[in-house]
C-alpha cells in the first residue's frame, strides 16, 4: 500500500487548482479509494490512542473533534460531479495529513498533538 504521505501530498498537489481546474476524475477516484483506506486506519489508532488518555485536555477535545469532522466527510462521498469528488479527495487529504500528526504524536510522545485551528481574525 502506497505512504500515507504521498498519497495526501499527491491528493494536495492535483485539488491546489481548485475551482479554476478540476482534476480528472478517474484520478481523483483512485487517490480517493486510497486515502479512504489510509483515514479509516488512521481513525481506529486516533480514536484508540484519545481514549488511553486518561485527562480531558483541549488537544484531546480538538482531537474528538476531529474525528467528528473525519466521520462526515467519509460518510458524504466524493458527490455527484468532478468538482465535489475533487472537494471531497481534498478534504480527504487534510484529515487523513491532520490524522496522521496525532498518531505520530502521540506514538512519540504519549499525549495528543495540538491541533490548530483556522484562525478566525481577519
Amino acid at each position: 500500500m502506497p505512504d500515507p504521505r504521498q498519497d495526501w501530498t499527491e491528493a494536495l498537489n492535483i485539488t491546489s487548482y481548485l475551482p479554476l481546474r478540476v482534476p480528472d476524475r478517474e484520478q481523483v477516484d483512485q487517490l480517493t479509494a486510497r486515502l479512504r483506506v489510509h483515514v479509516g486506519h488512521l481513525v481506529l489508532k486516533v480514536d484508540e490512542a484519545i481514549n488511553d488518555e486518561c485527562h480531558d485536555t483541549a488537544d484531546r477535545e480538538t482531537a474528538r473533534w476531529l474525528l467528528g469532522r473525519v466521520d462526515h466527510t467519509l460518510s458524504q462521498g466524493p458527490g455527484p460531479d468532478n468538482r465535489t469528488a475533487a472537494v471531497h479527495l481534498e478534504d480527504l487529504a487534510l484529515n487523513c495529513r491532520a490524522l496522521s500528526a496525532i498518531y505520530s504524536h502521540n506514538q512519540e510522545t504519549g499525549q495528543s498533538a495540538a491541533i490548530a485551528l483556522p484562525s478566525t481574525a481577519s
